[in-house]
């Protein structure tokens, strides 16, 4: 009886080590997106390409497990920050976020400050990353002066006079890039720059004499937006950004959308293997063809993959094999970054035709 107990006690223990082992074992990688609220479409797009990235791995990397660690930033500057501070205090290394600049301005605020912590952020493009050696990485294309040089040509070709900026100050570090738009083109400037929470009316009667707009705002909001001009007879011109480049934004703005020009280095390639293969793998889970947000947060979770897969562990490990691997073929892109962790994809110019968004430049 008593040598029965004893076996029983050490059979517990063993199981009990070996599980706190595993658990020590694991690899946590944070996951900080907008997941309600405001904005939460994207993250949610961004949330979806993650997780099919480790569901095709199984959630283990070389024999160890992978556990991922969501949490909802909100928009919000205050929960943000906690949920980054909470992450850094659970002793999470990898962390994939945020989906807009505002809230991976707050996030690397933090991170920055930890030598041992690496951010890789799915769609955050402001420029105020750019060129910088720190342990912020992403898979969107900066904005830039050298990267809005097809949007100059297209207002010079339409000969724009009347221009206004319409934005969501709401996510500023994006917006900042538009505003300065126009400081390396002496010849362009804007009529106005308008807050796009103001009330409708209120902005149909500032662009009242606009021959063109550039419109930096979600899907869902450039899309009521621009239906809302359109049938009070506004017909100006508008050129959207790619943070509106959504299948939703046509369903939206129905008759509206077609005409609607976007600027983005969202180009999609569906007739290239690797996409399509991608493409079937995403469709058998979630029952819809992929968006290139769901394709950028599939990305930034395989590029993890793949670095720690090759053994790096350290941050600068991971920097390094980035960087010197330096282009990434993954969902038919070619991904290439520069020392800083800036990738180079050129922007392009799209425009809605028989609602399809169409390359045209």
């Amino acid at each position: 009886m008593i040598r029965n107990i004893f076996i029983i006690i050490f059979i517990c223990i063993f199981f009990n080590a070996c599980f706190d082992k595993n658990e020590e074992d694991a690899i946590k990688i944070g996951v900080v997106l907008g997941l309600t609220g405001k904005y939460s479409d994207l993250g949610l797009y961004e949330k979806n390409g993650i997780v099919l990235a480790f569901d095709k791995i199984n959630y283990q990397v070389n024999n160890k497990k992978i556990e991922l660690v969501f949490k909802d930033d909100k928009q919000d500057e205050k929960i943000n920050r906690q949920v980054i501070n909470e992450l850094i205090k659970d002793n999470v290394k990898y962390i994939i976020g945020n989906a807009t600049s505002s809230m991976s301005i707050i996030s690397l605020d933090i991170v920055s400050k930890y030598k041992d912590v690496f951010l890789i952020s799915p769609t955050a493009s402001s420029s105020v990353f750019s060129n910088k050696d720190d342990n912020f990485f992403r898979v969107q294309t900066a904005n830039s002066p050298k990267h809005f040089v097809n949007l100059i040509t297209l207002l010079k070709k339409n000969k724009a006079k009347h221009i206004y900026l319409i934005g969501d100050k709401k996510n500023e570090p994006y917006l900042y890039d538009y505003i300065h738009l126009f400081d390396e083109n002496d010849d362009m400037k804007y009529e106005g720059i308008i807050d796009s929470n103001l009330p409708y009316p209120e902005i149909l009667e500032k662009v009242e004499n606009a021959d063109f707009i550039i419109q930096v705002q979600n899907s869902t909001d450039a899309a009521n937006l621009i239906q809302y001009l359109r049938i009070n007879k506004n017909n100006a011109k508008i050129i959207s950004s790619g943070w509106a480049k959504t299948n939703e934004f046509i369903e939206n703005a129905g008759k509206w959308a077609d005409g609607i020009y976007f600027i983005s280095s969202n180009y999609i390639n569906y007739e290239n293997k690797d996409y399509k293969d991608f493409e079937k793998d995403f469709y058998k889970i979630y029952k819809y063809q992929a968006n290139r947000s769901n394709i950028q947060g599939y990305q930034a979770a395989q590029i993890i993959i793949e670095a720690l897969k090759n053994g790096n562990i350290k941050v600068d490990e991971i920097k390094q094999f980035i960087i010197n691997k330096e282009t990434f073929n993954i969902a038919g892109d070619e991904i290439s970054f520069n020392k800083y962790g800036d990738i180079k994809t050129p922007y392009y110019i799209f425009k809605v035709i028989n609602n399809k968004f169409q390359k045209i430049k």
